[in-house]
């Protein structure tokens, strides 16, 4: 385990000054992903389950609404507001920043290229110096961002498959005439 953390961190330092904005976006991305996703199920686990959701329902109408005051509509109308609130934003900060993430990847790229042109008239171990630092930042962009894109569209998916739990369970009430 040690050898593996060693050579992470001289890969992490050969790869250039970029590599750090790379590991501060991939703390992001990761975090914010994992973190809707993990939301996501569980209101999806709620909405599939008959008792969990006529019970978090109940709890709703009580506290946002007094006394009936509001049609079927309405009410799933502000419930799909309070469930989702801020997970569309998120959803599509992470698909912008897994998009960053290669590009910085590019800039250390042409950074590491540019380096070992200007070191070419003499010095050999600068050529393979700013090669080493071109693949690395470039590896390190891909690295977090398909991983990344993978987590913000299987969170998406979750999300349209909740809004269709929602209209299901909308659509069943206005039948059925509950108020």
């Amino acid at each position: 385990m040690e050898g593996f953390v060693r050579i992470f961190v001289d890969m992490f330092e050969s790869g250039g000054v970029l590599m750090y904005p790379l590991a501060i976006l991939a703390s992001y991305l990761y975090y914010t992903g994992f973190k809707t996703f993990f939301r996501l199920r569980a209101i999806n686990k709620i909405c599939s389950n008959d008792s969990l959701f006529n019970s978090a329902y109940t709890k709703f109408v009580e506290t946002e609404f007094d006394n009936a005051s509001g049609d079927i509509k309405s009410i799933f109308g502000r419930l799909r507001l309070e469930l989702l609130a801020g997970i569309e934003r998120r959803l599509l900060m992470l698909k912008i920043l897994s998009s960053v993430a290669p590009l910085i990847g590019l800039l250390g790229t042409v950074s590491g290229m540019m380096l070992s042109i200007s070191s070419a008239a003499g010095n050999t171990s600068g050529v393979a110096d700013g090669i080493s630092k071109a693949l690395i930042t470039t590896q390190a962009g891909l690295v977090i961002a398909i991983p990344s894109w993978i987590i913000a569209m299987v969170a998406t998916s979750q999300m349209q498959t909740l809004l269709i739990k929602i209209a299901q369970r909308e659509t069943a009430m206005i039948k059925g005439g509950v108020q």
